[in-house]
């Protein structure tokens, strides 16, 4: 069935602004909207194809790109499409949260999945005007609340405490379906589970399947409450790390772990120095891994991931270090074998030489 066409005249500087640089602009536009668009330069005419609900919301964001072009974006708030989220920035902060030439918001769009910009809004109460801008953040809801919360930990950077002053230790809002339950951190919890350039973080958030972000001292954990539940266990768990071996109680019945045994004399070359090489594997793999402890001749390495996908590709990559560990093992060994084969040659035959050199003086003494 052929998808119905809205077409759009515009203007030659329009044109240039839809398209975006590279063409960005237009795929972002696309992509946020689900619908499709081309856009012919000759006949200055711009074609949107996909549902109803789609060509309303690819139009609505191209009228609010070609109103940056001119001036503030005003936009209705009365719109039926569910796709808008709105985050009060404080004045001081707007600059930093932009950034240069509107790189920050660019980057956020780009990780989120969204489309961002600053607007005035008919039928929104004032709130306190003067203080703050209105950020408008379209997409959909889970993209928006990642990047609502990539703008709040932004603007707490800024101005501390703006957005969790208010914060209780341990919150959550209960909801099955969606919600966000946050969790107050100590300085030195926090430095440990952001990692460096935010790793750790990017890495429980993409194993438990859950948006995960720290704005000041809070961490903000968004999803379902099944997400929410495993993303806030593999915290706990991060977080006990730091004082000695983790122990998981519930092994047997958890559906997110896979257990590989790893001999002992391995576990030193699979961890790496510093654990460099097990972050690798997650890194790759996007998952969370961590030895438990030791049981017998081996220990249980666990692999952590809201996708059996992800948690194979991190199996075979543990395996494939094992088997690098015995591989080196066994050359070394036939080597050393074959030192003392030699040696003992060597030293056999001045032995031997030495014997026949004693038989000759006896003989000439006589």
């Amino acid at each position: 069935m052929p998808q119905e066409v809205d077409v759009l005249k515009i203007s030659n500087d329009d044109a240039a602004f839809i398209l975006g640089k590279s063409g960005r602009t237009k795929e972002k536009i696309a992509r946020v909207s689900g619908a499709e668009l081309d856009l012919f330069e000759q006949s200055l005419t711009l074609e949107i194809r996909g549902s109803e609900a789609e060509r309303r919301r690819a139009k609505k964001y191209v009228e609010c790109v070609m109103a940056q072009r001119v001036g503030p974006v005003t936009i209705d708030d009365d719109s039926e499409d569910d796709d808008l989220t709105v985050i009060q920035v404080p004045t001081e902060a707007v600059g930093f949260v932009t950034g240069s030439q509107g790189n920050f918001l660019r980057q956020v769009e780009e990780e989120w999945g969204t489309l961002m910009f600053f607007a005035d809004f008919r039928g929104r109460g004032s709130g306190r005007e003067g203080q703050t801008e209105k950020l408008a953040i379209f997409g959909p809801r889970r993209g928006r609340r990642g990047a609502q919360l990539k703008v709040m930990a932004a603007v707490e950077t800024k101005v501390p405490n703006y957005f969790t002053g208010d914060s209780k230790p341990d919150e959550d809002d209960d909801q099955d379906e969606w919600g966000t339950k946050t969790l107050v951190l100590k300085p030195d919890e926090l430095s440990y589970a952001l990692g460096k350039d935010g790793t750790t973080r990017r890495k429980l958030a993409r194993a438990s399947g859950c948006i995960m972000e720290y704005v000041g001292q809070v961490a903000f954990i968004c999803g379902t409450m099944e997400e929410r539940v495993r993303a806030r266990t593999y915290l706990k768990w991060l977080l006990k790390q730091r004082h000695g071996s983790v122990y998981v109680d519930d092994l047997k019945d958890r559906d997110d772990v896979t257990v590989v045994p790893v001999p002992r004399d391995a576990i030193g070359y699979v961890t790496g120095n510093r654990g460099q090489s097990l972050r690798m594997v997650e890194e790759e793999s996007g998952t969370f891994c961590f030895v438990e402890g030791g049981r017998g001749e081996s220990e249980q390495l666990l692999i952590f991931g809201s996708v059996r996908a992800d948690r194979e590709v991190a199996e075979r990559l543990i395996n494939n270090l094992v088997n690098e560990k015995m591989r080196e093992d066994n050359d070394r060994r036939r080597y050393d074998d074959r030192r003392r084969d030699d040696s003992r040659d060597r030293y056999g035959d001045r032995g031997d030489r030495r014997r026949e050199d004693s038989r000759d003086r006896d003989y000439r003494r006589r």
